[in-house]
């Protein structure tokens, strides 16, 4: 009796590890945002922010305040302001608070996207 508790026990933690494993898995998508900094993140969804997401990209050691770290990049969905850490930060270098379409692998449990395709998203 008690071995099959146990094992029954043991199944339903596989189980549950498994289920987990799955929900957090990557997923496929294309969706329209802004590229931004960790530390600004929404506060740069408008245009004509670049230099300060530039700033914030490289740290503050070139503005005179070297206790301010360099931040990452992120990408801020529009549908859900949802700030999702860039993988690959080269592949935005060079669009600081630009409105894109971003196409990559988004990684929920980890809230990172791994950028594979970008463009400038129409007005």
């Amino acid at each position: 009796m008690i071995r099959s508790r146990t094992a029954f026990v043991f199944l339903l933690v596989c189980g549950l590890v498994v289920l987990g494993s799955v929900s957090g898995q990557q997923t496929d998508a294309s969706r329209p945002g802004w590229i931004s900094d960790e530390s600004c993140g929404t506060q740069h969804t408008k245009p004509g922010r670049a230099d300060c997401v530039q700033k914030c990209w490289r740290g503050g050691a070139s503005v005179g305040h070297p206790e301010w770290k360099p931040q990452r990049a992120v990408f801020v969905a529009d549908d859900d302001q949802g700030i999702w850490i860039v993988g690959n930060p080269e592949a935005v270098r060079n669009l600081p608070a630009t409105h894109v379409v971003l196409a990559g692998k988004f990684d929920c449990a980890r809230k990172t996207i791994h950028v594979e395709k970008i463009a400038p998203a129409a007005h």
